[in-house]
């Protein structure tokens, strides 16, 4: 798998909205684990090119800008086109163990969640 997508079949609205639809997905996932979203800074792809063609997206979840305090993931892109089945299966499991290893940091720093 490569790491940038293919333009011939590139649709900027639809790959915008499946950003968006995975940075919802991320802030639910925190609320469901009694996490305070506010307290939390959900990243995908920082640093780069807002209209990047990738398949594989790198996602960060930190705590109230704390370097020390954040974890990181690589996702395919595919896991987050689906909004059903199995590769939105495997997305959500990802993000969830990603929250449940911030939510293990955050606690052992003695920081509110």
């Amino acid at each position: 798998m490569t790491d940038t997508c293919d333009t011939a079949t590139y649709d900027s609205v639809a790959y915008q909205t499946t950003l968006a639809k995975t940075y919802t997905n991320i802030r639910s996932a925190l609320v469901r684990r009694l996490l305070d979203p506010l307290r939390y800074i959900v990243s995908i792809d920082a640093g780069l090119p807002i209209f990047g063609l990738r398949n594989i997206h790198q996602l960060r979840i930190g705590y109230n800008r704390f370097a020390n305090l954040s974890v990181e993931a690589s996702i395919p892109h595919e896991w987050m086109q689906e909004e059903t089945g199995k590769g939105h299966d495997d997305f959500m499991h990802a993000v969830d163990d990603m929250v449940l290893e911030l939510k293990s940091k955050v606690e052992a720093s003695g920081r509110p969640i």
